[in-house]
C-alpha cells in the first residue's frame, strides 16, 4: 500500500512539474506598423489550438501572431498585403517561445493570401480548416457604405438656394452652410 501511495505521489510530482501557461486568445502581435482592418475567421475542430502566423509574400518573416482556440469562433482583422499563412498547432500551450512543446505541429497553406480594401470592400478570406472541410480557403469581404448623418443638416441657419446665388445675391458667411457628416455603414458583401 505504501509503494502504491508513494508511485502515485511520484506521479503527481512529475504531472506537475509540466509548466504549461494560460492559452491566450485573438491576437498576440501585428509587428507590420499597419493598422489592422481587414477580415480574417477560422474554423476549427475542438481538441487542438492554433497559432496563426502571416508572412511576408516576399521574405517569409512572420510579421503578425494570433492564438486561435480550437472549435472556438475566431475572427480577427489583419493588415493590408499578400500574405503567406503559417500555422502551429497542439493541445498543451508552453508560450509564444516553446508553442506547444516538441509536440508541436507545423504547416504552410499556399498560395499567399492578398488581403485589400478599396472605398467600399475591404476583401479577406474564411478559412476552414476542420476535418470535414478539408481545408477550404474562400473569399470574405466585408462591404460598407457611406451615409449622409441628417442630423448633421441641422446645425445650419438655413439652406440658400443655389439659383438666387446667381442673381447677384452675396454669398452668405460660411457658419450659415450646414457641414454634412457621413456614417459609414458596414455589411457583409452579398
Amino acid at each position: 500500500m505504501l509503494r502504491v501511495l508513494c508511485a502515485i505521489l511520484l506521479t503527481l510530482s512529475l504531472v506537475g512539474s509540466v509548466r504549461s501557461e494560460e492559452r491566450p486568445h485573438g491576437l498576440l502581435w501585428n509587428r507590420t506598423g499597419a493598422p489592422a482592418t481587414l477580415p480574417l475567421q477560422i474554423k476549427t475542430d475542438a481538441g487542438a489550438d492554433y497559432v496563426l502566423f502571416l508572412a511576408a509574400a516576399e521574405s517569409d518573416a512572420a510579421v503578425f501572431a494570433a492564438y486561435i482556440r480550437g472549435g472556438a469562433f475566431f475572427r480577427v482583422l489583419v493588415p493590408p498585403g499578400p500574405y503567406r499563412l503559417q500555422f502551429a498547432t497542439g493541445s498543451l500551450w508552453f508560450g509564444e517561445e516553446e508553442l506547444f512543446g516538441p509536440q508541436t505541429l507545423f504547416f504552410t497553406l499556399e498560395p499567399p493570401l492578398q488581403f485589400r480594401a478599396s472605398a467600399t470592400r475591404k476583401e479577406g478570406h474564411l478559412i476552414d480548416l476542420r476535418e470535414d472541410a478539408a481545408f477550404q480557403v474562400r473569399s470574405l469581404a466585408d462591404c460598407q457604405r457611406w451615409e449622409l448623418d441628417p442630423n448633421s443638416l441641422r446645425g445650419g441657419a438655413g439652406w440658400v438656394d443655389p439659383l438666387r446665388l446667381g442673381a447677384g445675391e452675396p454669398l452668405p458667411p460660411p457658419e450659415r452652410f450646414p457641414t454634412r457628416e457621413y456614417q459609414v455603414r458596414p455589411r457583409v458583401c452579398g
